[in-house]
């Protein structure tokens, strides 16, 4: 009697730190399904299954065999599958609200403009932090390795820098510079 691919899987004991290949080939279906479940799109499936196999083989020497290898991958895997969706929703919102403010449904041929204009008035820290996590996608712990700060600090400064931004893209006379910014900015 043959054994399925789930059985020989289950049978392998499988290292991340010893033989990564062999846990990426046993658990690329597995883990491919479980974001395609979250994602519902067959493309950004495989760039999220992509991105947390690369996430787990930088974090392979932490793994703790106290479970299925497979189980750790797709915990990696479901929470950047939810993590891009919530990226791709902010996008989407962001977009939108542009669009809103202009009062067409094209892309404002300003828009870039308007949202160099609106990081402008951010001290470059915060800048960064806008850039950094919206723009680029880091999560707060690694704009704090990055940036050598704290987590907490990093969370902070992104609130605030957004509620600046947020204030200013709201503001209905833009013709002078609002004493709170020319303070920040310094």
């Amino acid at each position: 009697m043959a054994l399925t691919p789930t059985e020989i899987r289950d049978q392998i004991v499988l290292d991340p730190a010893g033989d990564f290949a062999a846990v990426y080939e046993a658990c690329y279906p597995v883990v491919y399904r479980a974001v395609r479940g979250v994602v519902l799109d067959p493309q950004v499936a495989e760039d999220v299954t992509q991105d947390a196999f690369l996430k787990a083989y930088r974090a392979r020497e932490r793994f703790r065999p106290t479970g299925r290898v497979e189980a750790w991958l797709c915990t990696i895997a479901v929470r950047e599958a939810i993590s891009r969706l919530r990226w791709t929703r902010l996008q989407r919102r962001l977009l939108d609200l542009g669009r809103r403010q202009v009062g067409v449904d094209a892309m404002p041929a300003n828009l870039t403009d308007r949202l160099d204009d609106l990081l402008a008035g951010l001290s470059p820290k915060q800048r960064a932090l806008v850039v950094l996590h919206f723009l680029h996608g880091y999560r707060y712990r690694e704009i704090a390795v990055m940036l050598g700060i704290p987590e907490g600090t990093v969370a902070s400064r992104l609130s605030q820098a957004m509620s600046l931004m947020r204030e200013r893209a709201t503001r209905p006379d833009e013709s002078g510079p609002d004493p709170r910014w020319t303070k920040q900015r310094q």
